[in-house]
């Protein structure tokens, strides 16, 4: 069997329960940098994974969105 090594468009989740993490944060990188982030194969900066931080940053962000919403 050949192996192709392929270089990695954006960040990959470590297991199987991120996804909506990445989902997330793969859009959010999209709306701030504009869809040339996707021509230039640089979303997450040519990480292979987000980081601990990075989630968190999902994770707060999108708290602070519902929590305005049912508390406005």
């Amino acid at each position: 069997m050949i192996s192709i090594s392929v270089p990695r468009q954006c960040p990959c989740q470590p297991g199987s329960i991120e996804c909506g993490y990445y989902m997330l944060k793969f859009m959010r990188e999209i709306v701030d940098e504009g869809v040339e982030i996707l021509a230039n194969n640089n979303v997450g900066r040519r990480k292979d994974e987000y980081t601990d931080d990075d989630i968190d940053g999902v994770r707060e962000e999108w708290s602070n969105f519902v929590s305005n919403f049912i508390f406005r």
